[in-house]
């Protein structure tokens, strides 16, 4: 009898241990390798595959080798890939909601506060993350990748030096509607097409975090870069909704476990690579020149900022039925007002 006690003991610690059958999981990145968003999907990958003792093994994609940003989300609302990650400025087609995040001014570039909100919000994960189910999303996390700075061939201080400047931005309305409002003429294009449009003067200027800008050698096409105090460059990380609630528990465990480690990877490489990466522009562009708007310059746009609240409500109640446009505006409203005051919170914590 005690044989067979132990014999069923060790028979369920096997299949314990083997109850994670082998499987790929697909990750898709907007980025390439070294990118923020790379040493995010690596530490992913290697904790899935140390918690499921190497039967789950995460393949990550990156920019180009499934499409551009729009296309790999697609892939991940239809069930192709499981995982995506993607810049909350590409998401507003599919979730009007996250543009709430593309307003200026509203995140803060406090890298600590900026964290703890982004990770532990529950404006984000109670309120935002479930408009996301209408896509087939789920979001697992957001990180910052660092402040953005706006990239010319002139220097731009106050609204009327952005006048006529054709700015690349992201694809959704908000950050469109940003720098129209700035006095600049928007320019949404792929990150891949953004070094030839500059060469040629198709574009004029670009918006992104120091180290990408090095990563993509825009920097060698562009004369200045400012620091507004804007916002952080922001990345989501999701995942096929109705393909997640069909994971075991365990499975959903490791997933959970796995975002938290690579929230963590992800926060200490971009402050390292963010700084490393803006010494080298200046070591390889000598007549680059890197300028740090006044608070007086900042003020200027953070008031125009403020009229893109009221856009950003009108954006939402557009993607809703007549029906529900009322109540979209109204939720809407609710997490623009939230997150501003945990910002807020988490600023003087910090």
């Amino acid at each position: 009898m005690f044989r067979n006690k132990l014999l069923g003991t060790a028979c369920a610690l096997l299949l314990g241990a083997v109850s994670l059958s082998a499987e790929t999981w697909k990750f898709a990145s907007e980025e390439a390798k070294k990118d923020v968003q790379d040493i995010y999907a690596q530490e992913f990958a290697k904790v899935v595959k140390k918690e499921s003792n190497g039967k789950i093994k995460v393949r990550i994609y990156y920019y180009g080798q499934l499409g551009g940003e729009n296309d790999i989300v697609e892939l991940t609302s239809n069930g192709s890939i499981n995982f995506v990650s993607v810049g909350t400025g590409h998401l507003g087609s599919y979730v009007p909601e996250v543009q709430s995040i593309s307003i200026p001014y509203v995140l803060t570039n406090n890298e600590d506060a900026a964290y703890e909100v982004l990770t532990t919000s529950k404006t984000i994960y109670n309120d935002l993350a479930p408009k996301f189910k209408k896509a087939n999303l789920k979001l697992l996390s957001m990180i910052s990748e660092g402040e953005m700075a706006w990239g010319a061939n002139k220097p731009i201080r106050t609204p009327e030096d952005f006048a006529g400047q054709k700015i690349r931005t992201f694809t959704s309305t908000i950050p469109v509607e940003t720098y129209k409002a700035f006095g600049a003429v928007p320019t949404p294009l792929s990150w891949g097409e953004v070094y030839s449009s500059l060469q040629l003067g198709t574009v004029d200027g670009m918006v992104n975090p120091m180290y990408f800008i090095y990563n993509a050698k825009w920097h060698m096409v562009q004369k200045y870069i400012m620091f507004p105090g804007q916002q952080p460059y922001i990345g989501t990380i999701s995942t096929n909704a109705k393909w997640f609630a069909k994971q075991t528990p365990e499975k959903q465990a490791i997933i959970n476990k796995a975002i938290k480690a690579a929230n963590k990877a992800a926060f200490e490489y971009q402050k390292k690579i963010n700084k490393e990466n803006t010494a080298k522009m200046l070591e390889e562009n000598k007549e680059l020149k890197l300028i740090t708007l006044t608070e007086a310059e900042r003020a200027k746009f953070k008031d125009i900022s403020k009229s893109l609240h009221g856009t950003f409500l009108d954006v939402v109640a557009k993607a809703y039925p007549d029906d529900k446009k009322e109540q979209a505006k109204s939720d809407a409203k609710k997490i623009l007002n939230n997150l501003i005051q945990e910002v807020k919170d988490a600023e003087s914590r910090h």
